[in-house]
């Protein structure tokens, strides 16, 4: 694992990967996968896409409200708070992840909603590999 990547594994105030409740849903959440990282990611992925509502009318104005393993007992929230819990259950699994900002053309939303959408990132080689046309091993 390069010096760069170690970084994207290492918990934060608000991606806590260390937290309890976050490696226990981690390993919940990864239990029937293969030791394939990707699998692992589409499995995490899964679990907070299904398993956590989204809602854009919770409160995100403090740090505390995007704290992975708030969003994980509050069971809900809108995308950053999503991206940060799947980027701390990443990181709990072992796998090089973090979260990303964009802006956002949606028509249905309002301005401050546009102003707070967020995405994440995993980092898998063999997925970078194919983004990049490069072949990996």
């Amino acid at each position: 694992m390069s010096l760069e990547n170690k970084k994207y594994l290492t918990a934060t105030p608000i991606i806590d990967s260390d937290s309890k409740i976050i490696i226990d849903y981690a390993m919940s959440a990864i239990k029937d996968a293969s030791d394939d990282p990707i699998s692992k990611a589409i499995n995490l992925y899964l679990a907070v896409r299904d398993g956590i509502w989204y809602d854009p009318y919770i409160p995100f104005y403090r740090p505390e409200h995007y704290r992975a393993s708030n969003v994980l007992k509050r069971g809900r929230a809108f995308c950053i708070g999503k991206a940060c819990l799947l980027c701390a259950l990443g990181r709990a699994c072992g796998i090089p992840s973090r979260v990303g900002f964009a802006d956002v053309h949606n028509h249905l939303a309002t301005q401050q909603l546009i102003d707070y959408l967020g995405f994440r990132y995993f980092f898998l080689p063999w997925v970078y590999g194919i983004l990049s046309g490069r072949q990996m091993g």
